[in-house]
């Protein structure tokens, strides 16, 4: 699977860079301009912003659980504030010894509504304060709205969390109280009063109803800054507060934030009614509830997505600005490209008088500079191709005249042959027929191209006509094997190089000589070379004579050396460059002719360069 998968994406790579390729030079340029400048710009923007909404992310997060944390706290005091008050009538001696008093006494009436209605005023949000004794006696203050119209439903219910608290404060969450005149939310602090006198013996219990704004209150300019909403919830789960007031006294147990938050403070995204949050919470170590503050994360980034749409605005603004400018340089870079394609189509229908208006130095420039040179040079050759083609038609002409002289020289030389074999001259009879092979394979000019054993059986009978005229002074020794006989060459290759050592080598050499012709191969090369112990030459003569082969100069004796040449540079037109003659000699020791060719056969012989 991974291969075929990587096979897939090799061959989209591919695809795309074919694409690629096939554009012209001004869409080139734009596409490596938007990937290198454009695309660059674009994604770092975008990070940027990113980066910067995740940052505002995290310091909101940060900030919005710290005052949690501290709105928690606040509620912490204020609570502790409501204990503190449930306390106090423990520390009037006179009021439990009221309290205690199953009698009711005018004094003791108007002793308790005044003490009652002080502890009211003490916090501007509780409601009402009720104080029960044993005696079934209820005394309470209400600041408005009247008495609770369960008051004797829930008066059971207090007494019952009262002896439970054994005198320690308890707090009951939030309840709907209704009255003969209004209904509203409230919480309640109660706490069993006891006598010191009788052995901390309970003689009654306080219950201080608050309402809801008191928390409201706290919550409230938090809520105006963060756009969200906040909910507090009881140790049961219960909603104590909420802010919208919709949630009030339900239960939450199954809410998604309720199972999230397993901490004593923490912070987690959460998603309500297709609406997306960032909830922060705070646990009161005191009462146990648990603060939920909502803050919409589209509020918490606000800030964070203008800057991203004013930064990908200046980007796009940028880069439709860069765009522009690409486009203005790219067409202006690749116009003289396209002078020069549209010229070289013309060029390729056969108009030859067309020139490119060169302007600048550039490389666009000096290419357009080469163009015209090259249409210049084009023409040049065309003219010398049709004045050769001229020449050839000329020379062709004159050498068809002229092929009566080789006939008649082969003729002629028959004849001869004929009458000395009648006048019984074997000697003249076998030169004449052997000049005559010599001729034939000389002058035959249809084919330009040998084998190395056909151009030894050409050397043979050239070294017999020398030996016959000179008393057999020279003797050829051929180490060649049979098979490179079969390697292909140029025409008359050994031939001159063994007249120049006759000529030059052995000329003053009265007993005559020795040539030996032998051959190496070296890789896909073959080296034939062609020694014999003549006269040699001294350094300044092989010089001149390599330098003179290689056409760098002419020699100072007119017609040596013309042969050897002639094979170099037949032998490279052939081949090419890298074959050819090399040649070394010493004075007295004699010359060593080294010919490199393709080690190429017979049938294998391709058509010269």
């Amino acid at each position: 699977m991974r291969g075929s998968a990587g096979r897939a994406a090799r061959r989209v790579f591919e695809g795309l860079w074919v694409s690629f390729a096939n554009l012209n030079m001004q869409q080139k340029l734009l596409v490596v301009f938007l990937a290198l400048v454009c695309l660059p710009l674009v994604m770092i923007s975008y990070a940027s912003s990113n980066a910067y909404t995740r940052s505002i992310k995290a310091n909101t997060t940060a900030y919005a659980t710290e005052i949690t944390s501290k709105m928690v706290l606040h509620l912490d005091d204020y609570v502790t504030d409501l204990f503190n008050m449930s306390a106090m009538p423990l520390y009037n001696q006179e009021f439990l010894e009221w309290l205690a008093d199953p009698d009711t006494t005018l004094a003791k009436s108007q002793g308790m509504d005044l003490y009652i209605r002080n502890l009211n005023k003490i916090k501007p949000d509780t409601v009402s304060v009720y104080v029960f004794d044993n005696y079934g006696h209820i005394d309470y203050n209400i600041k408005s709205g009247g008495k609770r119209s369960n008051l004797e439903q829930v008066s059971g219910e207090w007494a019952d969390i009262a002896k439970a608290g054994d005198g320690r404060p308890m707090l009951v969450s939030t309840q709907e109280v209704t009255t003969d005149k209004e209904a509203y939310y409230a919480f309640s602090v109660i706490r069993q009063l006891k006598s010191v006198k009788t052995d901390f013996h309970p003689i009654g219990f306080i219950a201080f109803d608050t309402n809801v704004s008191a928390i409201s209150r706290q919550i409230r300019d938090v809520d105006a800054v963060t756009k969200g909403k906040t909910i507090l919830v009881d140790a049961n789960n219960k909603v104590v507060y909420d802010s919208d007031g919709a949630l009030t006294t339900q239960d939450l147990s199954g809410a998604e934030s309720i199972r999230q938050a397993t901490g004593d403070r923490g912070a987690f995204p959460i998603r309500i009614e297709g609406r997306d949050y960032i909830c922060t919470y705070a646990k009161s170590s005191l009462t146990r509830w648990k603060m939920f503050v909502y803050i919409p994360l589209e509020e918490a980034t606000r800030q964070a997505a203008a800057t991203r749409y004013a930064t990908l605005l200046t980007s796009g603004v940028f880069v439709t600005i860069a765009l522009a400018i690409a486009i203005a340089i790219s067409y202006a870079l690749t116009r003289p490209l396209s002078k020069i394609k549209t010229l070289m189509q013309e060029v390729q229908t056969g108009n030859l008088n067309v020139s490119f208006n060169q302007k600048y130095r550039d490389e666009v420039g000096m290419l357009g500079r080469h163009f015209n040179i090259m249409v210049t040079r084009v023409r040049d050759l065309l003219e010398e191709v049709k004045l050769t083609q001229t020449r050839k038609k000329e020379a062709e002409y004159a050498a068809l005249q002229s092929q009566i002289n080789p006939h008649f020289i082969y003729n002629t030389l028959e004849m001869i042959r004929m009458r000395a074999e009648l006048n019984d001259d074997e000697e003249v009879a076998e030169m004449t027929f052997t000049l005559g092979k010599l001729l034939r394979y000389g002058v035959n000019h249809e084919e330009q191209l040998a084998t190395v054993g056909q151009e030894l059986d050409h050397l043979n009978n050239y070294l017999a006509l020398q030996n016959m005229r000179f008393s057999n002074r020279y003797r050829l020794v051929v180490d060649i094997p049979e098979r490179d006989r079969a390697l292909g060459c140029v025409k008359l290759m050994f031939q001159p190089i063994v007249e120049n050592a006759i000529h030059h080598g052995f000329k003053h050499k009265l007993e005559g000589g020795t040539l030996r012709i032998d051959v190496r191969h070296e890789g896909m090369d073959v080296v034939f070379t062609v020694a014999d112990d003549g006269a040699g030459m001294d350094e300044e003569r092989l010089k001149a004579l390599r330098e003179h082969v290689a056409g760098h100069r002419a020699l100072a004796a007119p017609g040596r050396g013309i042969g050897l040449r002639n094979v170099h540079e037949r032998i490279k037109l052939q081949y090419g460059e890298a074959y050819g003659l090399h040649i070394e000699s010493r004075a007295g020791e004699g010359t060593v002719v080294s010919i490199r060719l393709p080690a190429i056969r017979e049938k294998e012989e391709t058509e010269p360069c």
